[in-house]
């Protein structure tokens, strides 16, 4: 994973329920897009959280 001059390796999982809500609050905050393409579609778009491994 790169965030901006920092690389690291990094494991992906689905935000689990709880986390859900407020992370997708924090997307579509960033971009409203997501949104949009939720309500176009029926099925409920994953969450992914990635978090740091120590190598």
């Amino acid at each position: 994973m790169q965030v901006g001059t920092e690389t690291f390796t990094a494991r992906a999982r689905t935000a689990t329920p709880r986390e859900r809500p407020r992370l997708w609050r924090l997307m579509v905050s960033a971009s409203s897009e997501y949104a949009a393409y939720q309500q176009r579609i029926t099925r409920e778009i994953p969450v992914v959280v990635l978090e740091r491994v120590e190598d």
